[in-house]
């Protein structure tokens, strides 16, 4: 078994993607960050770390960080024995910045302990969050409203939302990053809002994309605007566009223990695909 550290990104995709994409919707976000670093080299300005655990030069297991990020861990559907443990280790030994570690509930637990042993650090569980797939849109009630694109008029919206959207999901934004987020997201026309006479009520955002699929994140409609259903509009007609373009699939994530976007998901057609846990590390 050799574990490494790739520094080539063609080559460490090609070794990892066959892996990765047998669980595609579970590793969209691996997937989403490889594909934007091969577009982009210089995307994130800090570097990425590209793990591979090989056997037989095979790709067996893949994980990787996008400093200061968390690292990730790759859903796979038979983690060799061992190899979380001499993946910490491995991480360990490079004295690599670790604040987080994301990935499958049963491989970030493993990954968690070894961590807290190697580095006299404790942890805490920051968000449990289920990973869902769709194939296709279920009929749903109509709304009023239309679903348009973000344009730079709503760049000062947007940036708000962002900030509101932080709060909501426990992922603080600062206004300046807000600024940045939004001004990409409209930029890439990734982002679109729910709009009704005229009034934005809602958003989502077109996040990565994979092989075969697209990811739905930033989905936020502001308190005053809840519970008319716009947010199913918004999510239900993007992913009907998206599929109509050509994805095979959209996936997302959810935080587990918010049931009210949970069942929004489900009512239109998403499924659980995955589960996913995000551990912090505290010295």
């Amino acid at each position: 078994m050799k574990i490494k550290l790739e520094l080539a990104v063609d080559y460490y995709i090609q070794q990892v993607e066959p892996l990765l994409l047998k669980k595609e919707a579970c590793n969209n976000l691996m997937l989403g960050i490889l594909g934007r670093i091969k577009e982009t080299p210089d995307a994130y300005e800090n570097g990425y770390c590209l793990g591979i655990v090989e056997q037989e030069n095979e790709a067996v297991f893949a994980f990787m960080q996008t400093p200061p990020n968390n690292w990730i861990l790759a859903a796979v559907d038979r983690v060799p024995d061992d190899v979380i443990q001499k993946v910490a280790l491995f991480i360990f030994n490079k004295r690599t910045a670790v604040p987080g570690v994301l990935g499958p509930i049963e491989e970030a637990e493993m990954f968690k302990s070894e961590w807290e042993r190697l580095s006299n650090v404790g942890s805490s569980i920051h968000v449990k969050q289920l990973i869902y797939r769709l194939d296709d849109v279920n009929p749903l009630p109509e709304v009023e409203g239309e679903l348009r694109h973000a344009t730079q008029y709503d760049c000062e919206l947007v940036k708000n939302w962002l900030v509101q959207f932080g709060v909501e999901a426990n992922e603080p934004v600062s206004n300046e990053y807000a600024v940045q987020l939004a001004s990409s997201f409209i930029g890439r026309s990734s982002l679109y809002l729910w709009e009704v006479d005229g009034v934005p009520v809602s958003m989502a955002n077109q996040s990565r994309k994979t092989r075969n699929g697209s990811t739905i994140n930033a989905v936020f409609t502001p308190d005053e605007y809840k519970r008319n259903g716009f947010a199913t509009a918004t999510v239900a007609t993007l992913s009907s566009k998206l599929l109509a373009e050509g994805s095979g699939f959209c996936s997302l994530y959810t935080d587990l223990d918010n049931p009210d976007s949970n069942s929004i998901y489900r009512k239109i057609g998403y499924y659980e695909v995955g589960k996913s846990i995000v551990y912090e590390f505290k010295a």
